[in-house]
């Protein structure tokens, strides 16, 4: 019986530490296209991007199922930049890899199913 409560305080403490990690490398994610020189010249090709990022940064601070839709976005991301041959900075690879690691095992049963590479799957 104490076994299953720590266990069940564990899972919640990482998934708090999950979650704010998850938001942490979204901020990191969203202000490198502002200080990415190639990103900064582009912008208007990389804006889709940005603002979904943007948009997902908003349900963390609404608290409205932030992990699913950052599920969402690690799927989001890699797609609408193979669809529009854009490139990632090494630094941003690393965060979308680690944002995949981190949101691996979220359900997506919550969110909004729209079109992978549709921006409106993350409308507030």
């Amino acid at each position: 019986m104490q076994w299953a409560i720590f266990s069940n305080f564990l899972q919640k403490n990482r998934q708090e530490s999950d979650r704010a990690r998850t938001q942490q490398i979204l901020k990191n994610f969203y202000a490198s296209f502002f200080s990415d020189i190639y990103n900064e010249r582009n912008i208007s090709r990389y804006k889709p991007l940005r603002d979904a990022i943007a948009l997902v940064l908003g349900r963390f601070d609404s608290g409205d199922h932030p992990m699913e839709y950052a599920a969402k976005l690690a799927l989001y991301l890699p797609a609408k930049a193979s669809l529009n041959r854009l490139r990632f900075t090494k630094e941003q690879q690393g965060w979308l890899k680690e944002l995949s690691r981190l949101t691996r095992q979220v359900s997506l049963n919550f969110v909004y199913l729209s079109p992978l590479d549709s921006i409106s799957q993350f409308s507030l």
